[in-house]
Parts: structure tokens; C-alpha cells; sequence
């Protein structure tokens, strides 16, 4: 797995900014033009913020202790929302909505490439419920539509990608030797368990809680081991399985497809295992921070620099994300400076939550 993240959560599911019920009864503590940001949607944008900074833990914000943690995810929460607000705010000016078919074709096609089973999981591990799941999809889409208003549906060209390919290849496609490995993950975090089982148990000695902690460890290694066994005679269902077991849902839709990566892209145990793997071979079952994995390695490639025709696709995709949020982000500037933002509540203007920020920082 990457250093940096182990992708447990769909990218589907992932949305900038975020988005939250309104709460008629609480009171207003940001204007934005004619919109109203209220303390609930704050606090429920904090909530979430958290989840997504830190899943499974329940962290306490009243705790002095917790403050630097508290005022980054206030500032995510409070821009996240004056973000959502913009937008409506131009997508309004545009006469840009999103119909309720539109809608509902997206959030059933996510649960059909998922399953229902995994849908429901992803949710609960986010912390999100339905209904702010559909207001996040709804926002994703609003977004998409105000991007295209803008920029159009143009494409990028090959002279395009190629000029970009020419001017990046020795910073970006000149690569070590690197592996194509796909993986099955079964989650089995010492610390993530820990945090979930202190947060439903009311009390628990020591001795409970690592006792309940090695269990739980003692079974995602199991069924781990079990899958390679069956792996080891059936290796053709690799794909088939991580679809349907692997529990990093990012790659599971893909068969557990990770694509080339170099050796120290991934943390330790996991590279040291797919660079000693032939090609065409599953690895013995690998620990590493995320849990328990089987390996699968199906290439491998010399040290050298990428081609052009290989890398095409993915440098057209690339350009054309890029070119998308280089104009939403263009737009939501402009429209933030001359938008009319009142903080009725002082302690939420963002240049006061960073000046907090820079003291806590500066008394360290």
C-alpha cells in the first residue's frame, strides 16, 4: 500500500467542500450574499471534517489538548461551506440544477458498482448518513455542471499532451525499476481497532481491550490466510476475489489493480514483498499498518523512461482535470471577492481562526 494513504474510502465517495443539511431554527453565524451558513451546519461540517481527517476516532474538541486539531478542522468546516455556498450562489446566477433523475441515476449507479453490502459500510465507516450522502452527490454534480458551463467539453490534444509529456519526462516519466502488483487487503489496524472498541464499550480493563484487540487481529489474519490457500489452487479468481473480499474498496473494483509502482512508493512490507514476487505469483500473506495482504505481481519493468503512447491517456486525464479545477477554483475567487460575506459570529472569519492557529503554533 501507498505511505500516504491506504484509498479505503471510493473515490465516489469523496466530494471538495462537502455538504450539509440546513437547520432553519439555528441561528445564522455566516451570510453569504443571501445565503445563510447556521451554527448546526458548522457543527455538522466540523463533525464530518474530523471523521475524514481522523476515521473511527471520537476526538473531544473541548480538550485543550485537542485545540490545534480543533481549529484546522473549524477552518476546513467554515471554508468548506462558504465553498458550497459560492457555488450554489453561481450555479443560481447560471440557472445550473441538478434534476432528481440525474440524481438518482448517479447515487444507483455508485450502489451497483459497489454492492449495497459495500455501499452501506463505506457510509458507516464516513460517518455519513443517506441523506447527506445524496446532498454530497447532488454538489459533486452541481459542480461538474458548473465546471462544463464554463470551460465547455473541450478535449485536450495530442500536440497538447505531448508538449506536456516532452516538458515533464525527466522530472515525472523517467522511473526505477517498477512492479505491477495487484492486492487483496483484509483491515486489521492495532489502533483503529483499539479506538473502536474503547468507543463502544463503557469500561474496559487493559488487559480486555488487548485481549479483544488480538482477537480481532487473530481473525482478519485467518481469513486472509484462508483466501490464500484457495488463491494457491484457483489462482485465475484473483480478480474475482479481490472484487468481492478485498476491503480496499479504491482498487477492489478493479480487481485489485494497483498499476506499475516503483520500490519505496509503498510502505516497507508491502514493496519489499511484490519486488521479491515473480511475476505471475502471489506473495505469502504480508503484514503491514493497513491489515493483511495477498499479492499478486502480473509485470515488471527495467529502470527507464515511460513512453509517450503509454502514458497518453492517463496525461490527457490529467490535463483535463486539471484545466476543470483550475477554472472552478478561478471562479469561486473571483466570486468570493465580490461576494458580500458577513461573519455574524467573529470566531468563525477565517482570518481569525488562522491567526489562532499561528499563536498556538508560535507558543509551542
Amino acid at each position: 500500500m501507498k505511505k500516504t494513504t491506504i484509498g479505503l474510502l471510493a473515490a465516489s465517495l469523496i466530494f471538495l467542500g462537502g455538504c450539509f443539511k440546513k437547520i432553519e431554527s439555528s441561528k445564522p453565524v455566516i451570510k453569504v450574499n443571501d445565503r445563510v451558513i447556521t451554527e448546526s451546519m458548522l457543527d455538522k461540517a466540523l463533525k464530518q471534517s474530523a471523521s475524514s481527517m481522523l476515521p473511527g476516532r471520537d476526538i473531544d474538541f473541548k480538550n485543550p489538548q485537542n485545540k490545534f486539531i480543533y481549529l484546522i478542522n473549524k477552518n476546513s468546516a467554515v471554508n468548506g461551506l462558504i465553498l458550497k455556498e459560492l457555488v450554489h450562489y453561481e450555479a443560481e446566477k447560471r440557472k445550473i440544477k441538478i434534476s432528481q433523475e440525474e440524481l438518482d441515476s448517479t447515487i444507483n449507479d455508485i450502489i451497483e458498482r459497489l454492492g449495497k453490502d459495500r455501499y452501506n459500510n463505506i457510509l458507516a465507516q464516513s460517518n455519513l448518513d443517506e441523506a447527506t450522502f445524496r446532498e454530497n452527490v447532488e454538489f459533486d454534480l452541481l459542480k461538474k455542471k458548473l465546471v462544463e458551463n464554463i470551460i465547455g467539453d473541450r478535449e485536450i490534444t495530442e500536440e497538447e499532451a505531448q508538449q506536456f509529456y516532452e516538458e515533464n519526462k525527466k522530472l515525472h516519466f523517467k522511473h526505477g525499476e517498477q512492479v505491477r502488483a495487484a492486492h487483496i487487503l483484509i483491515s486489521a489496524s492495532v489502533n483503529d481497532l483499539r479506538d473502536r472498541i474503547l468507543n463502544k464499550a463503557e469500561e474496559i480493563s487493559d488487559e480486555e481491550l488487548n485481549k479483544k484487540v488480538q482477537e480481532e487481529m487473530n481473525g482478519a489474519l485467518a481469513k486472509a490466510q484462508n483466501l490464500h490457500r484457495q488463491l494457491r489452487q484457483n489462482p485465475d479468481k484473483f480478480e474475482e476475489f479481490a472484487k468481492q473480499h478485498s476491503e480496499d474498496v479504491s482498487t477492489a473494483l478493479k480487481g485489485g489493480d494497483l498499476g506499475f509502482f516503483p520500490e519505496g512508493e509503498m510502505v516497507p512490507e508491502f514493496s519489499k514483498a511484490a519486488f521479491s514476487t515473480k511475476p505471475g505469483e502471489l506473495s505469502e500473506v504480508v503484514q503491514t499498518q493497513f491489515g493483511y495482504h495477498i499479492i499478486k505481481v502480473m509485470d515488471r519493468k527495467e529502470a527507464g523512461v515511460t513512453p509517450f503512447e503509454e502514458i497518453k491517456p492517463q496525461i490527457k486525464q490529467y490535463l483535463e482535470s486539471k484545466n476543470k479545477m483550475d477554472a472552478l477554483v478561478k471562479l469561486i475567487d473571483t466570486s468570493r471577492q465580490s461576494a458580500n460575506i458577513v461573519y455574524v459570529e467573529e470566531k468563525y472569519n477565517p482570518d481569525n481562526i488562522q491567526k489562532e492557529l499561528q499563536e498556538l503554533q508560535e507558543s509551542r
